[in-house]
């Protein structure tokens, strides 16, 4: 029998797998990330399968009513699932691709910028809701959203294209949220579409870096800020998945972030092992926005940092137009690289798509261990760039 706390505790595994609560009600972990209540029972000598919902959306307890409220109907001779369908048939309009949309960006509104809410809101009215806003979310295939993007794409607005399937994206997984539907089909959908000119982001060199961590360690501004630029020198994550962390997705006993599904831009969960200086930095913080949901909250807005925060502090440390919030991305993979590092456990550690589709759904628990210790040696090496001293060992790591 399952408690609220052990709910709480579960992770997900490379692969699927069941926890047991009672009467046949079981939470489904996927590798993805998904949780999903479920019920197992017999009909009329078949065993089938109930879908309640996804987990936290539905709480131990509320699933648990709906066990109950199923073992009720089957000992009136009817089928949970029939009930189920029969329901989804009457309210039909809050499964429609444009009112799940609409909900989803209503949902996010107090937490983004408005020009990001506009900007969002013209691909969904100028380019999705015309061909799948009236059609229900389970019906909706990934060729159809492939068929939008195309369009976009034929105007010559390839930015916008790219931009379209991950925000359809995210309405799938909104749905699933909601027990809706079961599967997201837009994350491998951009691969159809045709390449774009890759835009290097501005970075320094590693030969550069010491003067930087001088200044960055001088800077008096926010501290919240600062605290955000000195743990983004030793995550290699995004800036969009930096703003947006969550006290809840880290874990201080296994010095582990769990970043979940819909916050990646591969649309799959990512785990990034903090160093002890990481620890650290968020011991620090603690005390000032520990007690909010988003670790870097800014008390002015009562929203998460933007990423103009960042830039305009690299700008004040003298850096316009040398560094980015994306460099510290690149500048780690080159000087990893160049030391030896495996390529693979580097790119995952950069939540980069390695290998084909299936084993992407596995790939944010490969190599961890190693992940681990190349990230604390990141960390060291960042200290000792402080003291002008290169510390990388001369061997390979591969």
């Amino acid at each position: 029998m399952l408690t609220d706390a052990q709910v709480r505790k579960i992770k997900p595994l490379e692969k699927k797998k069941r926890y047991s609560d009672e009467k046949g009600l079981y939470l489904e972990v996927t590798p993805a990330g998904g949780r999903f209540w479920r019920l197992k029972y017999r009909f009329n000598g078949r065993e089938s399968t109930l879908t309640i919902g996804s987990y936290p959306e539905i709480s131990l307890a509320q699933a648990r009513r709906a066990r109950d409220e199923a073992r009720i109907q089957l000992y009136s001779n009817i089928d949970p699932n029939a009930v189920k369908n029969e329901r989804l048939q009457q309210i039909d309009g809050n499964t429609l691709f444009k009112s799940l949309a609409m909900e989803w960006m209503e949902d996010r509104k107090a937490v983004i910028k408005e020009n990001t809410y506009l900007r969002d809101l013209s691909v969904f009215e100028k380019d999705l809701f015309p061909a799948l806003g009236e059609m229900p979310i389970d019906q909706i295939k990934g060729k159809d959203v492939l068929a939008c993007a195309k369009k976009i794409e034929e105007r010559g607005a390839q930015e916008m294209a790219k931009r379209s399937i991950p925000l359809a994206g995210r309405i799938f997984r909104f749905a699933i949220r909601k027990g809706i539907i079961e599967n997201d089909p837009t994350p491998h959908l951009q691969e159809a579409l045709k390449p774009r000119k890759v835009k290097h982001m501005a970075r320094l060199d590693i030969s550069e870096f010491p003067p930087f961590l001088e200044r960055m360690d001088r800077y008096h501004g926010n501290p919240i800020i600062k605290t955000a630029i000195q743990l983004m020198t030793l995550t290699f994550v995004r800036t969009a998945e930096l703003r947006m962390m969550e006290w809840d997705e880290i874990d201080f006993e296994t010095k582990l972030w769990r970043i979940p599904a819909d916050k990646m831009k591969m649309a799959q969960p990512h785990i990034v092992p903090l160093s002890k200086q990481a620890i650290e930095l968020l011991e620090w913080l603690r005390p000032l926005t520990g007690n909010k949901q988003y670790v870097f909250y800014n008390h002015s807005t009562a929203k998460p940092m933007s990423s103009n925060a960042l830039l305009c502090v690299i700008r004040t440390m003298g850096y316009n137009g040398k560094m980015t919030g994306h460099g510290f991305r690149g500048l780690a993979s080159t000087t990893l690289h160049e030391q030896g590092y495996m390529h693979d456990a580097i790119e995952i550690q950069l939540a980069h798509r390695v290998g084909n589709a299936v084993s992407q759904a596995y790939n944010h628990a490969q190599h961890l261990e190693y992940r681990t210790k190349m990230m604390q040696e990141w960390s060291d090496f960042i200290d000792s760039l402080r003291n002008k001293i290169i510390p990388f060992p001369k061997h390979k790591h591969a």
